[in-house]
Order: structure tokens, then sequence, then C-alpha cells
């Protein structure tokens, strides 16, 4: 072993050497270590070392921390306290009581630790045990992950290996917490699993349970749940596979597929299935929203939702979406056969609706804006809405009347324009009147300004000689009356006519809380001569006409 300082002194007879002030270690094994202070005793073989210590073995491992022990004969290093090491691979251990055994290539605790990597995901364990030569992590017991979009999981074992950047855990739930996993901010989803491998691209889950589902009371089973024998997630292509999948309703199978894939709900457009949604109504029963997306093409895409119900017949609702340079359009249309069991509160018969929304913006190039909107809204039935609990964008349910209209509306700065016509009907069940026309409404806006100010000299009482000052007035009435410095009472006193004198230019406003008064301009600013009425040249004895 290999020991240097500043300041080194000898106890002879206890075998024992300090070493104070930039001790520099360097051990058989490879050690290499900086410290404060340290003390050697050469009969054990034991160096002590305090205070500010920076180790590196021969993998490029350091340790940080402020207590150490290192047995020469063992070649082992022990901590005592909080240690800190960066591992080759630039992994944050945080621990405490760490042990260093290099002839066996390993680094463990058995207290609590915390694992940082590169992309900051932490890793909560109660003890570790660090292969170094193999680069290789594991724990049992109590394991928590918090990646970076804060998705939690947790683990019985763990395995890491820090060079490949790779998880293996047992017994997984992961709480999948990120916003753009979220169809809706109601949805908890999340995984359960035997066992799962985390990739750098891609998440494997085997034998798992997958739910978008919110909490229900007594930990109860959620109201629709996916289980597979293998749940592979792709970060790159932000798609789900899973192989022998079956679809559960409230722990009743209801589906089985060998393989089914869909976009993650982070992705806003692609070809594939959507989430699952499941709904239970007085009425209807129990039933399972299925909704398959086309993408079509850039400017337009199809969606085909298929609403299935356990003693009902299913509903078919189709929504077309089309964007154009300066317009947009929308359909949204449904068909149901109705209640396979007909009743006197149940008529039987098909049901069906269509809705429409059209949009377009005029181009124009002085300044105004021009928008044209169109609306169809029809239903086969008054009650269907609100028995289907229709929602989108253009359906809502909770609405009681149909819409059908045509809109125009055009503004400037100065005006503005709209032209409506629209028929109205109700779907309450009492009514005086099914329909209600506006054929046609038009609202005209205009606002007249004279943007040429001017003083008169006949025409108008008072209007003789006036002048303006030479500021916006706007903003020279707000100061004067202190509107500018309300928030900190500056001024506190306002300005009357009679102090100071207008013929200054100026007016020096009183402040409260203010080293100096406020000088608000008020010199004026002549405008030119015009007239209101045009008078006719009038002729005057011995004088030219005027």
């Amino acid at each position: 072993i290999f020991i240097e300082a500043k300041n080194i002194s000898l106890d002879k007879n206890n075998q024992i050497s300090l070493f104070e002030n930039e001790v520099k270690v360097i051990t058989e094994d490879g050690y290499k270590i900086n410290s404060d202070l340290a003390e050697y005793n050469k009969s054990t073989g034991i160096l002590i070392l305090r205070k500010n210590i920076t180790g590196i073995d021969k993998e490029n491992n350091t340790i940080k921390t402020d207590f150490a022990k290192y047995n020469k004969k063992t070649k082992i290093l022990v901590t005592n306290g909080p240690t800190k090491i960066i591992s080759s691979e630039k992994y944050i251990i945080e621990s405490f009581d760490i042990t260093l055994n290099n002839s066996k290539k390993r680094i463990f605790s058995e207290k609590k630790t915390i694992v940082t990597d590169q992309d900051k995901n932490q890793i909560f364990v109660d003890n570790f045990d660090f292969e170094t030569k193999n680069n290789i992590f594991k724990s049992i017991g109590n394991i928590q992950v918090i990646d970076n979009k804060k998705n939690k999981y947790e683990f019985s074992q763990i395995y890491i290996d820090t060079k490949k950047k790779e998880i293996l855990g047992t017994d997984i739930k992961a709480f999948l917490n990120q916003e753009d996993f979220k169809v809706d901010q109601r949805n908890k989803p999340r995984v359960f699993a035997n066992s799962i491998k985390i990739e750098k691209n891609s998440s494997s889950f085997n034998k798992s349970i997958f739910t978008l589902c919110d909490y229900r009371k007594d930990d109860k089973c959620p109201p629709w749940t996916i289980q597979s024998s293998k749940m592979t997630h792709d970060n790159t292509k932000k798609t789900i596979y899973y192989d022998n999948a079956v679809i559960k309703v409230y722990n009743i199978p209801i589906f089985y597929l060998p393989k089914l894939s869909h976009p993650d709900p982070s992705v806003k457009r692609r070809t594939g299935f959507l989430s699952p949604t499941l709904n239970d109504t007085k009425n209807l029963g129990l039933g399972l929203k299925l909704p398959y997306y086309f993408a079509i093409n850039d400017d337009k895409d199809f969606t085909l939702t298929n609403r299935l119900y356990l003693d009902e017949n299913p509903l078919i609702i189709g929504e077309y979406r089309q964007a154009f340079k300066k317009s947009n359009l929308i359909f949204n249309m449904g068909y149901t056969e109705g209640y396979k069991k007909t009743s006197d509160k149940k008529v039987g018969g098909d049901k069906s609706h269509f809705f429409s929304k059209f949009t377009h913006n005029f181009d124009t190039k002085d300044g105004t804006i021009s928008d044209l909107t169109i609306k169809t809204q029809d239903v086969s039935n008054d009650k269907y809405l609100k028995l289907y609990k229709l929602d989108s964008d253009l359906v809502d349910y909770n609405q009681n009347y149909l819409e059908n209209s045509f809109n125009y509306s055009r503004s400037a700065n100065n005006y503005f324009l709209s032209v409506d016509a629209s028929i109205f009907e109700t779907l309450n069940e009492t009514y005086n009147d099914k329909y209600e026309y506006i054929l046609p409404e038009i609202l005209y806006d205009k606002k007249y300004e004279n943007d040429k100010r001017c003083h008169h000299k006949l025409g108008l009482v008072g209007g003789v000689e006036v002048s303006d000052v030479q500021r916006n007035l706007v903003d020279v009435e707000s100061e004067l009356r202190g509107q500018n410095h309300v928030l900190y009472n500056c001024p506190e006193k306002k300005h009357q006519l009679n102090n100071n004198g207008i013929s200054k230019g100026y007016v020096n406003v009183e402040q409260q809380f203010c080293k100096k008064p406020k000088q608000v301009k008020t010199k004026f600013n002549s405008l030119k001569d015009c007239q209101m009425v045009d008078f006719r040249n009038v002729s005057m004895d011995g004088c030219p006409n005027l």
C-alpha cells in the first residue's frame, strides 16, 4: 500500500502512522483514494480514512464518503454513513454503510438506497448488490422505480444491466401516470404482471393485466381489462401488442383474440384500435365501446365505433372528418336495431341519428374576418340521444334540442354583420311548439368615428379656436386623475386647473411615497382649421367676394 500526505506523524510503539492534508492512497488491488485524514495500522493492515474521501477502482467506479476502513489483507473497503457511488456507466448510487469487495468485484449494502440513471429515472430499494465486472445491479425486497415521466413501477426483485440499460423485474405493478397516456383525466392506466423486461425502446410484460379504468372501492376488479400471456409496449412505434388477449368486463371473459394490437394513448393519429371504454345504463345494461380509427390521409380520417351490449342490439357509430385549406367538415351518424325485448316503456324499432357541421373562413385582404357555418342535426327518436348517452364534438346528449342552421358573419374594425337562419326542434316530452324558426335574423353594427380631428372656425357653439394637447388625450386624462399610479397611491392629490397654471405647458402633480412630483405635459398642439358647413361666398359692396 502506498500513502502520501503533506503532514505525516509516526507512532513506532503502536505501529500507527497518521496522515493529514491532501492524503493520497494507492492500494495493491488498484484503488486510488484521496482524503483529508488517514490512519494506518501496520500490524493489523487497517487503513482508516476520514473527511472528503474520493476513491476510484479499476472499473472507474467512483466512491464518495466521509468515513471508510480499508483492510489490506482482505482487500475490502467499508464505508460508514452516507455514501455516494458513481458507476462507470454514470449511474448514481446513494446509500449508507457500503462494502466494496474488490477481489470479488462486488459493491453492496443492506441499507435503503436510491439509484439514479442518466435519464433521471430513480430506483428506490431496501438493499442492493452491484457486480462491477458484469455491470449487474440487483435487489430483493420492496422496490420502486419512478421514471422521468412520473410513471411508477413496483417490484419484488429487480436486475439492472447498467451497460445495456435493461431492467428485469418480478411481481410487477406499473402505474402509468404520464398525461399523454390518458384518454381522460379520470383514467388510471396500470399494468400488473408476473415479470417485466424494460429496454431502451420497449417494455415487455409476461402474464399481464392492463386497464385504463379508475379505482373502485374495496379494491374491486376494474370495469374492463385486457389479460394476455404477453404484452409489449413498443416506444418507437407507440403501439401495444398482446398475445392471447382476453377482454374481460367486470372480470367476465367477453372476447378472445390470439393477436391484438392498438396505438398507445399518446398517439394522436394512426390506424388501429383505440382504447375501449365501459358503460352501464339502467335501460341498456352493461356495454363496451370499441372504437377503430382509420387515418385515411393527412387531411381526413374516419372512426368506426361498435357499442356492444350484453342484453341489447349493438349501436354502430361512424364519424368522418376532413380539413380543407380554410374549411372543416364533420359527419357523425349512428344506427341500431333498437331493443331486443320490447315493452310499454321500451318501444321497438330502429333508431338512428345524423349530425354534420361545415365551417369556412373566407380569404380577405382588407383585414376583415368572414366566416360561414352550416349545421344539420336529425334523430329518429326524441329519447335516442339520452338513451345511448351520445357525446362527441357534434353530439351532446345533454342538449334538449336539435339545431339546423346557417350563419354568416363578417367583421372589421368599424362594423359587424351577421346573417342567421335557424330551425330549432325541441326534444322535451312536453312542449307547446315543436319547432322554432328564425328566418332570417340580420344584425348590423356600425361604428362611426372622426379620425381627422380639427377645430371649426364657424358653425359650432364653443367651436372657435379649439386646440388639442400634443400628447395622447386619454393618457393625459388618466395621469391627471391619478389612474396610472393607483396601485402604489402615487400621486395622492388630483390636479386642479387653478393650481400651477395651464400656460406653463405642464402641470406638477404632488405624489405620496415619491421623491419628486409627477410632471404631466399639457402643452397645446394646434389643429388645422376646418369648416363643418360649407358657406357660400358673399359679395359686399365695394369689396371682393369673400
